[in-house]
């Protein structure tokens, strides 16, 4: 499976974060910084996207917000956040891959969308990622409704 490069994005998911903000994406960026591999690190992201969407519930309820935005909607811009600090330079495996694809930057899903296509191997990697991982599965399929939907929102 050979290494694709990831761009750095064009624009910051990060602009306009105040500073707790700021400091919650950077300590969720050490922590899956911690683990060696992407395939360590699947399972904690898991654990970060649940505890963020955790989050947004209950500040929509804290709020008295009952708006229609769903954590779909912002979930591309909190996992580009994070992988734009993380600053990988290489994409190299599925795990990966399939993250950078939930990323708001079009230069990750580039990258990874350029990854998968680059080889069969990573195409059938690709699959097995998404067909043994049913909380991803159902991410990545929120994820392709909601940003297929009209922008009348």
């Amino acid at each position: 499976m050979t290494a694709f490069p990831i761009p750095k994005p064009a624009q910051s998911a990060c602009e306009g974060f105040d500073d707790d903000q700021t400091r919650l994406f950077d300590s969720l960026v050490e922590i899956l910084a911690d683990e060696p591999t992407w395939k360590q690190r699947r399972a904690v992201f898991f654990q970060i996207i649940e505890r963020l969407r955790k989050a947004f519930d209950r500040n929509l309820r804290d709020l008295e917000s009952r708006g229609d935005l769903p954590f779909t909607a912002v979930l591309p811009l909190h996992i580009g956040a994070i992988l734009e600090k993380l600053g990988e330079e290489e994409m190299m495996s599925a795990d990966q891959a399939a993250f950078y694809l939930l990323s708001i930057h079009p230069e990750h899903q580039q990258a990874a969308d350029q990854w998968i296509q680059g080889d069969k191997a990573n195409i059938k990697a690709m699959t097995k990622f998404i067909d043994t991982n049913p909380f991803y599965a159902a991410l990545h399929s929120a994820y392709e409704q909601y940003s297929a939907e009209p922008d009348d929102r």
